[in-house]
């Protein structure tokens, strides 16, 4: 169920250049929800007019706390990360279509993420390491060293490679030489998935990617977002609400 919580910072720490870590609290009404990942929040900037969409990276159902990553890139998402313990917004959440992880249970997991699009990875493979049961490798792609984050974290889960100033898909390839995931989780720039899409189409893996995208409300009613589908006649769908998350294969990227 989406509703537009209260959410009080509970912290708030720096781990990459612009990029920063935060905790929220939610209101009491938060029992009902259960985030996955992939989905996301439209959290309320203190100095802008618009809400931006922040994956969400992770989620405590006891004490009904939610993680964000979030990279100060313009105004608004720059005044979220200067919020400090105890100060208050809204987020609507959960939003949008998560990560199959059901199907991905038990199997051998890739996750490759480019920049702040690690964010989701990270609660994608806490989720699936709590099951016990699933083979989790992390591909990490970041400009240069000071905007690398989740490494170590997710390095406890499997392994993480990072490639820096380069494509994090020439990881991809390399180690698809020795062997081959059941499936990919992905979530990071246009260029990365392209390269992502074309290798997984040549390899015969089956993966999804989370789209990054500008949002209007975030539920699917302005069409801000929209992206093109693979079909006979051009289909489009909304990234807010029919994603963030799509099957790889089925969406025009190029």
């Amino acid at each position: 169920m989406t509703e537009d919580f209260v959410v009080r910072v509970v912290s708030n720490e720096r781990i990459a250049r612009d990029v920063h870590d935060i905790v929220m609290e939610l209101s009491s009404a938060a029992e009902d929800i259960s985030p996955m990942p992939g989905q996301f929040a439209h959290i309320a900037s203190p100095d802008a007019f618009m809400r931006r969409p922040i994956s969400i990276a992770g989620y405590e159902r006891d004490n009904r706390r939610v993680r964000f990553i979030v990279r100060a890139a313009g105004r608004g998402t720059a005044a979220i990360t200067s919020m400090s313990r105890g100060e208050s917004t809204k987020a609507l959440m959960p939003l949008g279509t998560p990560f199959p992880m059901e199907s991905a249970i038990g199997t051998n997991v890739w996750l490759v993420g480019g920049g702040i699009g690690t964010a989701p990875l990270i609660y994608a493979a806490w989720s699936l390491f709590k099951t016990g049961r699933s083979k989790i490798k992390s591909f990490l792609g970041f400009r240069d060293e000071r905007d690398i984050f989740g490494k170590r974290e997710l390095g406890t889960f499997g392994g993480a490679s990072v490639n820096t100033g380069g494509f994090v898909t020439d990881l991809v390839k390399s180690a698809l030489t020795a062997e081959k995931p059941d499936v990919i989780f992905s979530c990071g720039p246009g260029p990365m998935l392209v390269s992502l899409q074309e290798i997984c189409r040549r390899e015969n893996v089956k993966a999804y990617a989370s789209l990054e995208a500008r949002m209007g409300c975030g539920v699917g009613a302005c069409l801000v977002c929209n992206c093109e589908i693979k079909g006979k006649r051009a289909e489009y769908r909304r990234v807010c609400r029919d994603g963030p998350v799509f099957d790889i294969a089925e969406v025009i990227l190029s």
